[in-house]
């Protein structure tokens, strides 16, 4: 195998190819959701849990094999990681109990757990001026991913019925190889490093700053995502205008994230994420309360700022700990986004309380409470 750690921008697009692949799968969830709800007769806190297990499956293992690729880089993880994604989400119309699904939803997550950590140290390989714009490159194909997947399975569904997603298996194994093969020849030679025990008191103050940060965000973020379709559908919409507000949302994120790591590059990491932050609130409230008409164009609007941040996020972060790529990305992309997917039960259950508008208006202004607390970080 011909190795070489000169090839940032060839393995980067080959990894953003891998990061569409695993998210898009891991995103049919969402869309699906009014479908599986009216199936399976779940409620609001059942079908939020099964965003949470996923994500929690995700996030509790990615800190930990982040630390194992800081010691020895694992590039077959960035294989194995989709493969399991792919073929359980494959799975997901089959499951006809809520037991099968939750079964779905954790090897799923362990999939993704897999391939982040391992996918984004393989990112920062190397000496790369741009790395703000490189991250922003891979993030931006696991948003693009979530954002063509409901359209995909909405309109697969919509022809074949649920019973039919195991067939999306062979187009997802065939991108696997086309992405895999190809990857083998632009790895980084690989280097095994000699790293402490790793303690929280390694961490330095402004980390856990910026932690606490992209936690806020992933928890708006995650939960905008996760009831889209269901807000949609609950003032009138239909399950395709529903998909085609996710998608909106993640695609505009997915545009974001390259003006956003490109500008991050030049101004620097806090006023990227202050700023974005700062302007998704009013877009939320707008987006909960404003006109039917514009239910489409201001969720755009709002992932374009919303979403644009996670590169941007995740370079700071390694940053504040460098030569610790794969674990700081395991923290970040892994635990902090985890604590999203752990948010969505409570915000179900609150939803079947007192109605799901309700509780989304006060999920709207945690960006804004994010971008106050990013007063307080400052960059290298």
């Amino acid at each position: 195998m011909e190795s070489s750690t000169h090839h940032p921008l060839k393995r980067t697009t080959l990894l953003f190819i891998g990061h569409l692949l695993n998210d898009g799968f891991a995103s049919f969830l969402a869309p699906l959701l009014p479908l599986l709800i009216h199936r399976l007769g779940l409620s609001m806190a059942m079908a939020g849990f099964l965003g949470t297990v996923r994500i929690l499956m995700n996030s509790i293992s990615q800190p930990g094999l982040g630390h194992l690729v800081d010691r020895v880089q694992r590039p077959s993880l960035v294989i194995i990681g989709p493969l399991l994604t792919v073929t359980a989400m494959s799975m997901i119309g089959r499951a006809d109990s809520y037991f099968l699904l939750l079964v779905v939803m954790i090897v799923a997550g362990f999939g993704t757990a897999l391939f982040h950590p391992a996918a984004a140290a393989l990112v920062a390989a190397g000496q790369q001026r741009r790395r703000g714009l490189m991250m922003a490159l891979f993030s931006s194909g696991g948003t693009f991913g979530g954002a063509i997947a409901p359209i995909v399975i909405v309109a697969f569904t919509e022809r074949f019925g649920l019973e039919g997603t195991p067939w999306l298996l062979v187009p997802g194994l065939l991108i696997l190889l086309a992405f895999a093969l190809p990857l083998r020849r632009v790895l980084p030679d690989p280097v095994r490093q000699s790293h402490e025990p790793f303690r929280l008191g390694h961490l330095p103050r402004r980390f856990f700053l910026l932690w606490s940060v992209i936690v806020l965000r992933a928890i708006s973020a995650t939960a905008f995502a996760s009831f889209l379709a269901v807000l949609v559908t609950q003032r009138g919409g239909s399950t395709l205008i529903g998909g085609a507000a996710i998608s909106a949302f993640l695609l505009t994120g997915a545009i974001g994230s390259f003006f956003a790591g490109n500008l991050s590059d030049r101004w620097g990491r806090k006023a990227v994420l202050f700023s974005s932050m700062l302007l998704a609130t009013p877009l939320y409230l707008l987006f909960l309360h404003g006109p039917s008409l514009l239910l489409l164009p201001v969720i755009a609007i709002a992932g374009f700022f919303d979403l644009s941040a996670t590169p941007v996020g995740v370079v700071a972060a390694q940053e504040c700990l460098p030569g610790r790529t794969g674990l700081v990305s395991g923290l970040v992309m892994g635990l902090a986004w985890g604590m999203g997917g752990l948010a969505l039960t409570p915000i179900g259950w609150l939803a079947d309380q007192f109605g799901l508008t309700i509780v989304m208006t006060f999920v709207a202004f945690l960006p804004l409470l994010g971008s106050g607390v990013m007063l307080f970080y400052r960059d290298r």
